[in-house]
């Protein structure tokens, strides 16, 4: 075997065992990706398994500090009515999760997807134990455009917001309604169980929310003499300002509120 022909296949082997090489390090690579997907907890599925459990979780200090980071929406449903954002349910651009592991300075995905799903849990039983005194209270900067009420930066809440917050009509997710929700969810944008008012009968079951509203604050409108309400416009105006601004207050509440021990 000469020495030319020698070096021509030894440059072979080597090309040939290098491609070799490459193409069990890329399948190697795609083998552990597609484990490790397989492997990662879904968001649907931790969702289930958070709102399956009888019991409320335990609130901690994590618990609080993204109850505080939460994004109120206003539902666009009939009269409309505040609710937490299912979509981008903390304040803030990046990815909901990403933002609970910055929060809670964790690398751990799936511990922040549940994280956030129990706080979904937790918002309703805040809203109805959490002690705020009514006063002025500063709102964040980049939320001051989409919240009414807001004068300077800051909202003055009053003892009724927090009466009609409290005796609203709530709807949370539950085996009922999570299936719809988890249909129009995906892992790149997934949707959150998070509680909201209904827009349709906010306070009640009567046929505009006002009257319910008037009821709940102790100051019932007049009836005709066929038993329906006198609704003066002025304070059907009042009434219509001060449930828009329950959207503010809802902020202002989960910002500020603090359960007892």
């Amino acid at each position: 075997m000469s020495l030319h022909f020698s070096r021509c296949l030894f440059r072979f082997l080597r090309r040939l065992l290098l491609g070799l090489g490459a193409v069990v390090v890329v399948f190697v690579g795609w083998r552990i990706a597609v484990l490790a997907t397989a492997s990662a907890p879904r968001h649907a599925d931790i969702v289930q398994q958070v709102l399956s459990s009888q019991a409320l979780p335990a609130f901690t200090p994590q618990h609080l500090q993204l109850l505080r980071a939460l994004r109120v929406w206003w539902l666009p449903v009939e009269s409309g009515a505040p609710g937490v954002d299912p979509a981008q349910p903390l304040r803030g651009e990046a990815p909901a999760v990403q933002m609970v592991q910055q929060l809670l300075a964790t690398e751990d995905a799936a511990l922040a997807t549940r994280r956030l799903v129990e706080v979904a849990r937790w918002v309703l039983p805040f809203v109805e134990r959490a002690r705020l005194a009514p006063g002025r209270y500063a709102v964040p900067e980049d939320m001051q455009a989409l919240l009414p009420g807001v004068c300077q930066g800051q909202f003055t809440l009053r003892a009724e917001h927090l009466t009609l917050l409290r005796a609203a009509m709530w709807n949370e997710v539950d085996g009922d309604s999570l299936g719809g929700l988890l249909a129009e969810s995906t892992e790149e944008a997934p949707l959150w169980p998070m509680p909201y008012i209904d827009g349709k009968r906010p306070y009640g079951d009567r046929s505009y929310y006002t009257i319910d509203m008037a009821e709940l604050l102790g100051r019932p409108f007049a009836l005709d003499v066929q038993g329906r309400a006198i609704i003066p416009a002025d304070r059907d105006a009042q009434l219509t300002q001060l449930h828009e601004e329950t959207l503010t207050a809802l902020q202002v509440l989960l910002l500020y509120g603090e359960l007892d021990s």
